[in-house]
């Protein structure tokens, strides 16, 4: 017998191009980051990935890191990716209280 158990994710299945998409920036995120093994992204609801009219995609991520005197904070990212979710275009990055 085999038992299927739902592991979190959301009821609309992400695409392949979105799911590209979305690892280009949370690649970026953690490249950059001071203390990359501190991130965990704050996953209840994802943002959509949402295209423009040049054909970028954009990700909107909230998660939360250590800084360098190893005190988290939650910040968000917002990620401008090339049109084949492989490129980073843009990456802007705020505090999120």
């Amino acid at each position: 017998m085999l038992a299927l158990v739902a592991c979190g994710k959301s009821a609309v299945a992400e695409n392949p191009l979105e799911a590209a998409a979305r690892r280009t920036c949370m690649d970026t995120i953690e490249a950059r980051a001071t203390n990359s093994k501190s991130i965990s992204y704050v996953s209840d609801a994802p943002s959509p990935v949402t295209h423009g009219a040049n054909g970028q995609l954009e990700v909107t991520l909230k998660f939360s890191a250590k800084n360098e005197m190893n005190i988290a904070s939650t910040l968000q990212a917002r990620c401008l990716v090339s049109a084949d979710g492989k490129t980073l275009a843009e990456i802007s990055v705020k505090d999120s209280r």
